[in-house]
């Protein structure tokens, strides 16, 4: 029983590795074609918003009010299907990740006639689905899109670790570390591919989605084993 547990945290630690890089590649996707949204930096979207409304461009700050509408559906709905799921195995994850490329093959197949609005909240929607479900690197709680807490509660850890010399604090530090940098990777692999062609984004991520789902059903299968 404990190696299973293990397995599937290992797992669910791939599953929020992987979040967080997509977290990232959309995130770079929005900024650059919809005029500074953030989908998952819900604190970005509160300052450019405010920024926007006090200085009069209020209809520029509509758009960062439907996102963060989104993104608070999205996590609204993701808590709600954890507490729902039965039991602890890997299907349920699976289930997840079914309904997170189906939104994105939605997207993609349909992002010419989407309008702004609609593809915003929408992907503000995923994007707090995705943070909700996905959130542990072992023992670790990130938050995979929103990096100003991961790297507060990277520094406070590393403090622990040196001074405290805390194994935990340490493990927790490196954790954190891991997912800044996935999701700083994911910003960067983003912004090069809307450089060569921004409609292929969504694309990308429904293939990461569907390569990860089919690596999950392997996972499934050797837990069992």
């Amino acid at each position: 029983m404990g190696e299973k547990s293990d397995y599937r945290k290992r797992t669910l630690s791939t599953l929020t590795i992987f979040a967080t890089f997509l977290m990232g590649f959309i995130d770079a996707y929005t900024y650059m074609k919809h005029d500074g949204v953030f989908v998952s930096a819900q604190t970005g979207n509160i300052i450019v918003f405010s920024a926007k409304l006090f200085s009069g461009a209020w209809h520029e700050a509509a758009k960062h009010i439907t996102v963060f509408a989104g993104f608070a559906a999205g996590a609204f709905v993701g808590e709600a299907t954890i507490e729902k799921a039965e039991g602890d195995s890997l299907r349920r994850y699976r289930v997840f990740l079914i309904s997170q490329g189906a939104l994105l093959l939605l997207l993609a197949s349909f992002q010419d006639s989407i309008g702004n609005p609609v593809m915003v909240f929408a992907l503000g929607l995923l994007a707090g689905y995705e943070l909700s479900i996905f959130r542990k690197v072992g023992n670790t709680t990130i938050n995979n899109g929103i990096m100003t807490g991961n790297t507060k509660n990277m520094m406070n850890k590393l403090y622990r670790a040196i001074a405290d010399r805390d194994r935990e604090a340490r493990r927790d530090f490196f954790n954190l570390l891991a997912g800044l940098v996935t999701f700083i990777f994911g910003v960067g692999a983003g912004a090069l591919v809307v450089g060569l062609d921004a409609t292929l984004i969504l694309w990308f991520a429904f293939l990461f989605n569907i390569l990860l789902f089919a690596w999950l059903i392997v996972a499934g299968r050797k837990e069992k084993a």
